[in-house]
């Protein structure tokens, strides 16, 4: 649930679902870093999670590289992998399909994006991929160490975060400030580059962070009341104590 205030009087003005806009979100971030870190060539993505998280993120792939062509997509459901590939095959005119295994769905893209375990093992990545990590564990630390550039949304917040590799990663000495060699708006805003050659192993870290959830659902509530959209609520007739 999100719920907006107005930032002088502090009350509420908009109500509503925080899912849909936090799984839109956190796909369109992996769209926008992909123009910056992904091989220009690319084709193929390999997906890990059949869940609703990983439709945005192929949505947003799409939607940022037309060129991508096929996707494989692996998770432990079976039945969930087979209805994710039919769905999103039809939503997207794509070849989406089922992945024999984890090997398979690593091997098979020029963008891995995990959205669930199993975790990626560095050693496994051949250079020239793009990896986008969205939750906490999902890759270990020789990815990390072996990745030619690291982007991440905040490092001040994630490195406290404790549950992601590099926080962790941070807290034993095992990297300091200097791994980190770019924001998602230092790309966006022209400060830092992204990939530089095609041989290079490229890795985000998209967690996420709630500033973006509200600056959309501000864009939303706007759009809504342009447009006739929503519900009125009245929170009082008489305010009790004002």
């Amino acid at each position: 649930m999100i719920v907006l205030n107005n930032p002088e009087t502090k009350v509420p003005i908009a109500i509503m679902d925080g899912t849909l806009i936090s799984t839109i979100r956190t796909g369109a971030v992996t769209g926008v870093c992909a123009k910056y870190m992904a091989p220009p060539r690319s084709k193929t993505v390999g997906l890990f999670g059949a869940g609703s998280q990983c439709k945005t993120q192929l949505m947003a792939l799409k939607a940022s590289l037309p060129q991508l062509e096929k996707a494989y997509v692996y998770d432990l459901s079976r039945e969930r992998t087979e209805k994710f590939a039919a769905e999103m095959s039809q939503k997207l005119n794509m070849d989406v399909q089922a992945a024999s295994d984890r090997l398979a769905t690593i091997e098979s893209g020029d963008i891995l994006v995990t959205a669930t375990e199993p975790i990626i093992h560095g050693a496994e990545i051949k250079k020239g991929v793009y990896v986008a990590r969205l939750g906490n564990n999902e890759v270990d630390e020789e990815l990390i160490l072996r990745a030619d550039k690291v982007v991440i949304d905040d490092w001040e917040t994630d490195k406290h975060r404790m549950g992601d590799t590099m926080a962790y990663m941070f807290r034993d000495g095992k990297i300091d400030d200097s791994r980190i060699d770019a924001s998602v708006s230092d790309l966006v805003a022209g400060r830092k580059s992204g990939r530089d050659n095609d041989d290079q192993l490229t890795y985000t870290c998209n967690v996420g962070l709630g500033l973006y959830d509200v600056a959309i659902a501000a864009r939303v509530n706007q759009y809504a009341k342009e447009n006739g959209i929503g519900q009125k609520l009245k929170l009082w007739d008489e305010p009790i104590m004002v």
